[in-house]
């Protein structure tokens, strides 16, 4: 499963960077003269949109797919994946949050801490 849950982290790393990163390019290529703001000058209404895009997608994109009823990520869903709290149940909006937020930090540090946060949250395989 190791093996899987690495694809499937490939996989939503991709389209992770496609969804957050497509509109400033996007941007930047066809709208450039909207994006510019001189030097000194606060950025530009088309730069501070396309900024909080991005860092909205990279903050939500897990918690949203986690804790819907698909309750995996498109790339889970691809590897046949799925996360649920230790009792098998969907994970709240908010432990998918924490997870989100702290669990690259926990794996390392607080295992413990993790599991509160996140409720125990776990990958397993579709059909379990």
């Amino acid at each position: 499963m190791r093996i899987r849950r690495f694809f499937a982290g490939m996989i939503d790393i991709v389209l992770l960077v496609a969804i957050a990163i497509a509109p400033i390019w996007y941007s930047l290529v066809n709208l450039r003269d909207l994006m510019a703001s001189p030097v000194g000058e606060p950025p530009s209404l088309l730069m501070l949109i396309t900024f909080i895009w991005a860092a909205a997608v990279l903050l939500f994109y897990f918690p949203i797919f986690e804790s819907s009823s698909l309750q995996a990520t498109p790339g889970k869903l691809i590897m046949s994946l799925k996360v649920v709290q230790a009792n098998g149940q969907r994970l709240t909006r908010m432990q998918a949050i924490y997870r989100a937020l702290f669990g690259p930090l926990f794996v390392f540090m607080l295992p413990a801490l993790r599991s509160q946060f996140s409720g125990g949250a776990k990958v397993i395989e579709r059909g379990d």
